[in-house]
Protein backbone atom coordinates (compact mmCIF):
# COMPACT_ATOMS: atom_id res chain seq x y z
CA UNK A 1 0.00 0.00 0.00
CA UNK A 2 0.99 3.61 -0.49
CA UNK A 3 -0.17 6.62 1.49
CA UNK A 4 -0.48 9.83 -0.50
CA UNK A 5 -0.49 13.37 0.84
CA UNK A 6 -4.13 14.03 0.00
CA UNK A 7 -7.13 12.93 -2.05
CA UNK A 8 -6.01 14.93 -5.10
CA UNK A 9 -2.61 13.22 -5.19
CA UNK A 10 -4.20 9.80 -4.66
CA UNK A 11 -6.60 10.37 -7.55
CA UNK A 12 -3.83 11.62 -9.85
CA UNK A 13 -1.58 8.65 -9.13
CA UNK A 14 -4.43 6.16 -9.58
CA UNK A 15 -5.25 7.75 -12.94
CA UNK A 16 -1.59 7.63 -13.99
CA UNK A 17 -1.25 3.99 -13.03
CA UNK A 18 -4.47 3.11 -14.83
CA UNK A 19 -3.27 4.89 -17.99
CA UNK A 20 -0.22 2.60 -17.83
CA UNK A 21 -2.26 -0.58 -17.46
CA UNK A 22 -1.83 -0.93 -13.69
CA UNK A 23 -4.95 -1.53 -11.64
CA UNK A 24 -4.39 -0.03 -8.22
CA UNK A 25 -7.41 0.74 -6.05
CA UNK A 26 -8.59 2.36 -2.88
CA UNK A 27 -11.21 0.69 -0.78
CA UNK A 28 -10.56 1.73 2.79
CA UNK A 29 -13.63 3.22 4.42
CA UNK A 30 -13.51 4.62 7.92
CA UNK A 31 -15.50 2.21 10.06
CA UNK A 32 -17.28 5.04 11.87
CA UNK A 33 -18.64 6.26 8.51
CA UNK A 34 -19.72 2.85 7.25
CA UNK A 35 -23.41 2.05 7.01
CA UNK A 36 -22.96 -0.79 9.52
CA UNK A 37 -21.23 1.17 12.27
CA UNK A 38 -22.23 4.81 11.82
CA UNK A 39 -25.20 4.54 14.19
CA UNK A 40 -22.95 2.99 16.86
CA UNK A 41 -20.24 5.68 16.66
CA UNK A 42 -20.06 8.07 19.60
CA UNK A 43 -19.39 11.09 17.38
CA UNK A 44 -15.69 11.57 18.10
CA UNK A 45 -13.62 13.01 15.28
CA UNK A 46 -11.26 10.30 14.06
CA UNK A 47 -8.81 12.27 11.95
CA UNK A 48 -6.46 9.41 11.11
CA UNK A 49 -9.27 7.13 9.98
CA UNK A 50 -10.58 9.83 7.67
CA UNK A 51 -7.11 10.73 6.42
CA UNK A 52 -6.34 7.15 5.44
CA UNK A 53 -9.68 6.72 3.71
CA UNK A 54 -8.70 9.66 1.46
CA UNK A 55 -5.05 8.81 0.91
CA UNK A 56 -4.50 5.04 0.88
CA UNK A 57 -3.73 3.19 -2.37
CA UNK A 58 -3.64 -0.58 -2.57
CA UNK A 59 -1.16 -1.74 -5.18
CA UNK A 60 -1.59 -4.95 -7.17
CA UNK A 61 -0.76 -7.86 -4.90
CA UNK A 62 -1.31 -11.45 -5.88
CA UNK A 63 0.63 -14.68 -6.06
CA UNK A 64 1.10 -14.76 -9.83
CA UNK A 65 2.60 -11.26 -10.02
CA UNK A 66 5.97 -11.70 -11.74
CA UNK A 67 9.20 -9.94 -10.82
CA UNK A 68 9.01 -8.09 -14.15
CA UNK A 69 5.50 -6.85 -13.36
CA UNK A 70 6.58 -5.71 -9.90
CA UNK A 71 9.50 -3.84 -11.43
CA UNK A 72 7.19 -2.23 -13.99
CA UNK A 73 4.81 -1.10 -11.24
CA UNK A 74 7.66 0.33 -9.17
CA UNK A 75 9.20 2.10 -12.16
CA UNK A 76 5.85 3.56 -13.15
CA UNK A 77 5.31 4.94 -9.65
CA UNK A 78 8.82 6.42 -9.71
CA UNK A 79 8.12 7.95 -13.10
CA UNK A 80 4.97 9.61 -11.74
CA UNK A 81 6.88 11.25 -8.90
CA UNK A 82 9.85 12.17 -11.09
CA UNK A 83 7.50 14.10 -13.38
CA UNK A 84 5.98 16.07 -10.47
Amino acid sequence: ALIMDDLEQRTALLDFLKSNGILAVFHYLSLHKSPFYSSKHDGRILENCDRFSDTLIRLPFFYELSDEEIEFICNTISQYFDEK
